[in-house]
């Protein structure tokens, strides 16, 4: 019988080994936010998100500040984000600084979303694309206020770093329904078929008219979908239901 001799590189500790074990044994969103945070302050970073775009929707997970991830959903900016284009556009985990000259030349509103982001204290960082199937992507994203966080980062092995991606990826699909606690959990079937609709930029009443329902139906469950989450405003409502994952 051939018997292989151990490779010394399996019982080394990789960068990614503790992010992979606390994926594997996350029991609710919140212990994969704090795995994501623990893991992006031991390697250098301050922030990490994680968004999925499905065609004009985006869904996000991250410890960014509410400020910047409001901002960011109502403005839509994951159209304009050099990072979320490189992501599309390639395959391999790359690093990143908005520091960086080329970006001089983008139009208009990319320079003003770069100084923007800037100003929230995102310089620097580390990004996983993600293909998820049907032509979507996602990506997940470890960020920093200042560009020492790449010293390390541009030696994290690519493979690993894409391979804790998949997982997460695969953990919040798989999971989001099981994980849904509280009352935002109980939306109603229509409640968040209406909020998916509004989400897509329908007035409530051309979501009455493709649902071939009465408006006020529509608009009694949209404000009952808005009550469940907490939320003061239906642009509030979108963005935490995005967040959530529920829609």
């Amino acid at each position: 019988m051939f018997i292989a001799n151990e490779d010394p590189s399996m019982s080394k500790r990789h960068h990614f080994d503790p992010l992979i074990e606390a994926i594997t044994t996350a029991r609710d969103p919140n212990a994969l936010g704090e795995a994501l945070e623990s893991f992006a302050q031991a390697q250098g970073f301050q922030h990490f998100a994680y968004l999925r775009l499905d065609g004009s929707r985006w869904r996000a997970v991250s410890n960014y500040s509410e400020e910047w991830q409001d901002r960011y959903y109502v403005q839509d900016f994951s159209r304009i984000d050099p990072i979320v284009k490189a992501a599309k556009q390639g395959a391999h985990p790359f690093c990143w600084s908005l520091h960086d000259a080329i970006l001089n030349r983008e139009s208009k509103d990319v320079i003003a979303f770069r100084d923007e982001a800037i100003a929230h204290g995102i310089v620097a960082g580390l990004s996983i694309p993600i293909r998820v199937g049907f032509g979507h992507r996602a990506v997940l994203t470890f960020a920093s206020s200042d560009t020492a966080c790449l010293k390390d980062a541009v030696r994290m092995d690519i493979i690993e770093a894409a391979a804790a991606a998949a997982m997460l990826h695969f953990a919040f699909s798989l999971r989001r329904k099981r994980w849904s606690s509280g009352s935002a959990s109980k939306l109603t079937p229509f409640e968040t078929t209406c909020l998916s609709w509004v989400a897509e930029g329908k007035t409530m009443q051309d979501v009455a008219d493709l649902l071939e329902e009465k408006y006020s139906r529509v608009r009694g469950s949209v404000d009952k979908a808005r009550g469940k989450l907490d939320a003061v405003t239906l642009q509030q409502a979108t963005a935490v239901a995005a967040r959530l994952m529920l829609i």
